[in-house]
């Protein structure tokens, strides 16, 4: 696939021709070239995406192409999958899944620096399109125990929320401000955010919560929040509004967050300040 003529096509501002190019993307994504491709070939399919939304200036196309770009997830989804055994291994779409996964995420924490504040708003829809396919396709594998736990060790864990400070800060401060908001939207069925009509659910909210690994997730902020070497703005980020947001309680997944718990890591730390400039004498 030619890349720069593809990028071309897929911005485009004639609708056909970026209708055309998403259809040619698709085939190729779930064609066994693509499949059995190493990481590196995956990281380079997102380098030309990532270029098809810079190129795309008008916030309609922008919105379509950022829809798009996130459904291209769900293409690995196969039903047969579901009733293989993966406790030992992935399926091959699965490993697709993964590597497609961890691509968008490099590319994405590369290229954060360079994106400028005139592009920055459709650079987050597409973050927020995308992490909601990506649990999209966790939930329609039946959250598969390995699967979760890959794309929670290889992916998030090691990029976005990795806690690494080569990581530009505003990409997992992005991904703590809507991951509760894309992981209740998998319950709503919602393609969109702003959608107002609601799938009727047989079962509660909270019902449904317990069938997922929610836990898991809310533990990589836990333990992101608890590292001292995560920067401050995230750590302050999750402490005070992730770990407190009013869902988490009414789901059962934490307790009640009291006022005086969100000032422990800095009490401590100008304590820890006070004892060292008390024992230290000099030479």
């Amino acid at each position: 696939m030619e890349t720069s003529n593809f990028v071309k096509q897929l911005s485009a501002v004639n609708r056909p021709v970026r209708e055309k190019a998403l259809e040619a993307l698709q085939k190729f994504l779930v064609s066994d070239k693509i499949k059995h491709s190493k990481q590196l070939q995956f990281d380079k399919l997102w380098k030309g995406l990532y270029y098809a939304m810079w190129f795309c200036d008008k916030p309609r196309p922008q919105q379509r192409l950022a829809n798009k770009l996130g459904e291209l997830f769900i293409l690995y989804f196969n039903e047969e999958d579901n009733k293989a055994d993966t406790t030992e291994e992935l399926t091959r779409n699965d490993k697709a899944f993964i590597k497609f996964s961890k691509a968008f995420w490099k590319v994405l924490c590369i290229e954060w620096f360079n994106i400028d504040r005139y592009r920055l708003d459709k650079f987050l829809l597409l973050t927020r399109r995308v992490l909601f396919n990506q649990i999209k396709y966790l939930q329609s594998r039946q959250w598969s125990p390995l699967l979760v736990e890959k794309y929670i060790s290889k992916v998030l864990k090691a990029l976005p929320l990795s806690g690494d400070r080569k990581v530009y800060t505003g990409i997992p401060l992005h991904v703590t401000d809507i991951f509760l908001d894309e992981f209740e939207r998998l319950f709503t069925n919602a393609n969109d955010e702003f959608e107002n009509d609601e799938e009727k659910k047989d079962e509660t909210i909270e019902e449904w919560i317990k069938t997922t690994p929610i836990r898991d997730f809310v533990a990589v902020f836990q333990g992101l929040q608890a590292e001292i070497l995560t920067p401050k703005a995230i750590r302050l980020r999750i402490k005070e509004d992730f770990l407190p947001d009013e869902r988490l309680v009414q789901w059962c997944v934490v307790e009640s967050v009291t006022p005086a718990a969100e000032s422990d890591d800095e009490e401590a730390e100008e304590e820890q300040k006070k004892e060292d400039e008390e024992e230290w004498k000099g030479f």
